[in-house]
């Protein structure tokens, strides 16, 4: 039998923003990884790259979708901890909410079939989302966020983590649910696409947001794996020490500060209505005492993350910064004609603007 402490890590998602810093770590371990990946340019130019690391690193470029080919490579290696990064994520979920139900849920449900088939079951370590927890009212749940608050996603993504958690419970494997605060990374300026800014506009300015390091979230996970008895059958929620409470609007300001545009102030963002529970974005703020505790991850100040996010702009923070004192009144402007052409009023209200973009398909009707 090959023990959990030596035996080989499979890490679905393995060279993204968090999978990459996972997979690092326990190379740097002398691990052995089964990096599971889809094969483009970049996925086979990262493999190249973290073989040069300890450890042993094995590519393994297999759709989620194909169970067979899910169940050949885990029976293959037989590992025995299965990280499951791999997801498709919102709100690029929104443009095929479908899509995104087959791979998060039905790609979870090959893992699982493949991982009970062996003779001696892996711990299955998933990274779920703080979207579970569907729109946060603030004002009316003033409490921090724990493992036992009870799930209520309200879009599509949500669902799709509800749903793949409930897969997991019931797969008769050990297993640790780890739900994600808002991960911040250099990598996140890649995501900055139309979705994303649709999205960072809908979000109330005062919504609830609680921030974590990908350099945390890998940690996390990698000393998960060595920490199966510990956390067997827990939910565990990932997030940074308190440095990383804010708001929207604050973390929103900060990040543009910190790639050298400067903070758009408070006019930027419209307020959630606190009379209204749909009327805010999920995340909300998170009590990591119990997750510290087990995995003693929280390792970045928010001032060390976002130095971190700073550093990596290298010389563009530069021209970015000279054209700050332009580009931000313009950008105040046009985020007041957006919000007027799309006939918004006093609230942010971000499901109205992301079902009307989207349809109503990225909405869950479903109660919890």
């Amino acid at each position: 039998m090959t023990s959990r402490a030596t035996g080989p890590v499979l890490i679905t998602g393995a060279f993204g923003q968090v999978g990459r810093r996972c997979t690092e770590i326990l190379l740097d371990r002398g691990r052995t990884v089964v990096a599971m990946e889809l094969r483009n340019d970049t996925t086979v130019a990262t493999a190249e790259e973290l073989a040069t690391r300890g450890g042993t690193l094995i590519p393994a470029y297999v759709d989620l979708l194909d169970a067979d080919a899910v169940a050949a490579l885990v029976a293959e290696h037989q590992p025995v901890a299965i990280v499951h990064l791999a997801a498709i994520f919102a709100p690029s979920s929104y443009r095929n909410p479908r899509l995104a139900r087959k791979v998060n849920v039905g790609g979870t449900e090959n893992l699982l079939a493949a991982a009970a088939a062996l003779s001696t079951p892996p711990l299955f370590l998933y990274a779920s989302s703080a979207a579970v927890y569907g729109s946060r009212n603030p004002h009316r749940y003033p409490e921090r966020i724990t493992a036992s608050t009870p799930v209520d996603p309200i879009d599509q993504y949500g669902e799709d983590k509800v749903l793949a958690e409930k897969a997991i419970a019931v797969s008769g494997l050990p297993h640790a649910v780890l739900r994600l605060a808002g991960i911040i990374s250099p990598d996140g300026a890649s995501n900055m696409n139309a979705d994303y800014l649709l999205l960072m506009r809908a979000t109330p300015g005062d919504n609830r947001m609680h921030t974590v390091d990908s350099r945390d979230v890998a940690l996390a996970f990698a000393n998960a794996v060595d920490r199966g008895d510990a956390i067997d059958g827990k939910t565990l929620l990932i997030a940074g020490d308190d440095s990383h409470v804010r708001t929207h609007r604050e973390l929103e300001d900060e990040m543009m500060e910190a790639v050298g545009l400067g903070r758009l102030g408070n006019g930027a963002s419209l307020p959630g209505d606190p009379d209204d529970d749909r009327g805010w974005s999920f995340t909300g703020w998170f009590d990591t005492s119990e997750s510290q505790s087990l995995l003693n991850f929280q390792q970045h100040t928010w001032p060390q993350t976002k130095a971190w996010v700073a550093d990596a702009m290298g010389a563009r923070r530069l021209v970015i910064g000279l054209l700050g004192p332009v580009a931000r009144p313009a950008l105040r402007l046009v985020l007041q004609v957006q919000r007027h052409v799309e006939g918004r009023g006093r609230y942010a209200d971000p499901w109205t603007l992301i079902e009307r973009k989207y349809g109503s398909d990225v909405l869950t009707p479903t109660d919890y």
